[in-house]
């Protein structure tokens, strides 16, 4: 399994560039999934289908999906504070301060 991450300013072409490079992986025969998290949803438009929050097959090979971090965040907000937490006090940080 291979991560491949595009990361820069907004309009540098991630977007575009993650797209074009997922198509490629799944034309070799790579089964690939391509994710956003940008709260563009520019994907779905670069790739010309509709997606949601779960992959979505889009072609042979090829699958993608859009996040709503703010969405997740807010749905697991207990989860990811309780994990962090439970990292700080592993460290020595009193339960009040973690």
């Amino acid at each position: 399994m291979r991560i491949i991450l595009y990361l820069g300013k907004g309009g540098v072409g991630k977007t575009t560039t993650a797209a074009a490079s997922a198509i490629r992986c799944a034309d070799l025969g790579y089964r690939t999934l391509v994710v956003s998290t940008d709260i563009a949803h520019s994907l779905a438009d670069s790739l010309d289908v509709p997606l949601r929050a779960q992959p979505v097959e889009v072609a042979p090979n090829l699958y993608a999906q859009e996040i709503n971090v703010v969405e997740e965040v807010r749905e697991h907000w207990g989860e990811m504070q309780g994990y962090v937490g439970n990292i700080l006090r592993r460290q020595g940080m009193s339960k009040a301060v973690a």
